[in-house]
Order: C-alpha cells, then sequence, then structure tokens
C-alpha cells in the first residue's frame, strides 16, 4: 500500500512536468512570433522612412525648381512688358572651339532644287550675298576673264546637321542645312565617314556640350566678264587668262557676261563648344527642362525670354515660352557671319 502513493505522486508530478513543459514551449513560440512580428514591423517602418526620405528630397527638388521659375516670373512682373531684340548672328567659333569632325557632302546636285531653296531663303535673310554683292559692273571690273561664282567664300549660311538612318545592315548619315527654322536636306554623308559620324552623333547627343558648325560652300551658276570682240580667241586660248587688255575697261572695248552652269560643292567642320544659358542665338536647337525640344524663334528682353518652336515632345507643333533658368541644354548653335 505504501508504493501506491508513491507511484501517484511520481506520475503526477511527471503530469506536472510535462504542463510546465509545455506552457514554456507554447510562451516560447508565442515569444518567436511577437519577435517575427516586430522584426516585420521594424522593417516596414524603416521601408516607409527611406521612402519618405527620399520622397521628401524629391519634394525639396521640385520646391527648389519652383521656387527658381517663381522668382523668375517675379522678376518678369516687376518690370516692362518684354519686347522682341534683334540677336546679331555674330561667329560664335573661336579659336578656344575644338574641331571634332570635318567632311564633304554628296549629292548636292541630286538635290539641287532643295538646295536652291535654301540658299533662296538663306539670301532673303541676308545671310550672304551671291556673288558676294558684286553687280555686273562690278564683275567687269575686278574679274575679267575669270570666273566668279554666286557662292564663293566661307557662307556660313546655316548650321549642318546630321541625322543618322539605319535600315537593317544599312547606316547612313543625312546631312541637312538648317536655315533659321527650317531644316533642307541637301545630300549625304561619304560612306568611309559614316561610322566616325555615327561615334559624334552618340557621343554628342545627350552631351552638355554644343555643336556649331563652319561651312565652305563654292559653286552655283558662275558668271565671268569677257571681251565680246575677242571672245573666240579666249575660247581658244588656255593662257587668256592671264592676258591684260591694253584697252581695259575702255568703252571701245565692249564686255559682256557669260553664265556657267550650276554646280556646287560643300565641305564642313563640326566645333564643340559652350553657349551660357542667357546668350543662346536665334534659331538655336535647345531642350526645355520639361522635355521639349525645339528652335529659339524669338528672343524677348528685360528679363530674356525665348520663343521656341517644339519640334519633338508633349507640345509639339507649338510655341512655348522659357526663362534662361528652364533651358535644359543647347544642342545646335548658328554660325552665320
Amino acid at each position: 500500500m505504501s508504493t501506491l502513493p508513491l507511484i501517484f505522486g511520481l506520475g503526477l508530478a511527471c503530469l506536472i512536468l510535462f504542463i510546465i513543459l509545455i506552457m514554456v514551449l507554447v510562451h516560447g513560440h508565442h515569444v518567436k512570433q511577437d519577435a517575427d512580428k516586430q522584426a516585420v514591423l521594424l522593417k516596414s517602418i524603416r521601408t516607409r522612412l527611406v521612402q519618405q526620405s527620399l520622397a521628401n528630397q524629391d519634394q525639396e527638388r521640385r520646391l527648389n525648381k519652383l521656387q527658381v521659375q517663381n522668382n523668375g516670373f517675379r522678376e518678369r512682373l516687376r518690370t516692362t512688358a518684354p519686347h522682341p531684340i534683334e540677336v546679331p548672328h555674330t561667329r560664335r567659333i573661336t579659336a578656344n572651339s575644338r574641331a571634332i569632325f570635318r567632311s564633304y557632302v554628296i549629292g548636292l546636285d541630286y538635290y539641287q532644287k532643295e538646295f536652291e531653296a535654301a540658299l533662296a531663303d538663306a539670301s532673303q535673310r541676308g545671310y550672304f550675298k551671291p556673288y558676294n554683292g558684286y553687280n555686273e559692273s562690278g564683275l567687269k571690273a575686278d574679274y575679267l576673264y575669270d570666273k566668279k561664282y554666286r557662292v564663293d567664300a566661307n557662307a556660313n549660311i546655316g548650321e549642318v546637321q546630321l541625322v543618322e538612318e539605319v535600315d537593317g545592315p544599312q547606316r547612313s548619315v543625312r546631312v541637312e542645312l538648317k536655315v533659321a527654322d527650317h531644316g533642307y536636306t541637301i545630300g549625304y554623308l561619304p560612306k568611309k565617314q559614316v561610322n566616325e559620324a555615327f561615334n559624334v552623333i552618340d557621343i554628342y547627343a545627350n552631351s552638355v556640350m554644343t555643336l556649331s558648325s563652319k561651312t565652305h560652300l563654292t559653286g552655283g551658276e558662275w558668271k565671268m566678264a569677257i571681251d565680246a570682240v575677242d571672245e573666240m580667241q579666249y575660247l581658244n586660248d588656255p593662257n587668256a587668262q592671264h592676258r591684260d587688255l591694253q584697252d581695259y575697261g575702255s568703252i571701245d572695248t565692249p564686255l559682256k557676261i557669260k553664265t556657267g552652269k550650276k554646280s556646287y560643292f560643300l565641305q564642313f567642320t563640326l566645333y564643340e563648344m559652350e553657349i551660357d544659358n542667357d546668350q543662346i542665338p536665334l534659331y538655336s536647337l535647345v531642350d526645355t527642362i520639361d522635355g521639349q525640344r525645339g528652335s529659339v524663334v524669338q528672343v524677348d528682353a528685360a528679363p530674356i525670354t525665348y520663343t521656341v518652336a517644339v519640334e519633338s515632345g508633349s507640345k509639339a507643333g507649338s510655341k512655348v515660352s522659357a526663362l534662361p533658368e528652364q533651358i535644359d541644354r543647347v544642342i545646335w548653335v548658328p554660325n552665320w557671319k
């Protein structure tokens, strides 16, 4: 009888220990669950803090940008109404401008009509004078027996732009002559220079540097002063160009103008340069901070405000106003004389 209580006591003790063990395990499980929940909560809090920090930084950048724009608008309100100003078409290429690419253009005769339209447009805008401003009397006086081309000088009549074209494995570079805010297709680059031109386009497509070109254009319908009496001798004598007439310019030596065919040759050099946002000349190609790309078609003074004819972007086909601080970068700058 004495062993039965002992066995009962041991069983009861084991049961109590088992219950305690179960309670300890359950408590440990709850503690682990609480710890996991707390870790998830802390991670979520850290994530929200990081996101909030990034949002605050982005908001601060936006506020700074808006503040700059607001200061510009406020300055405009303080001053008189802006008025258009004439921006001089001065030479922008200097001795410090670095030449990065040089080529000539093929296909000018094929694109004769387009090229003639560009020349007519440039001539009307006063970018160059046909025959360097010589009239027939001047040609007779200064260019006897010498050809005088319609264009024969460093005629910076517009900005040369390179446009890449890819058709499968075929790659080519179209050359456009931009006169004011209009681009004219005048030909293509030689095949041997296409790869180099693509490298230039790739490098400067996203660069803050500005490109400008210096063109050398020769040709067009040429004129020359000849001795009407001695025309046959001139045509048959290869040395006639070096012959001085005794009666040069006298009334008894009739002269006339000989007209030749139209043919052009154009070579150009691209230069790397930097332009300040408050010194952008007319017809420069620019990007705005809101993603619009176009040509500057008007510059207003007090304060400086640019009117941009948008060529690509959400506002393509329209004109927008932009302050210097709203210009993201300048891409092309005309280099007219």
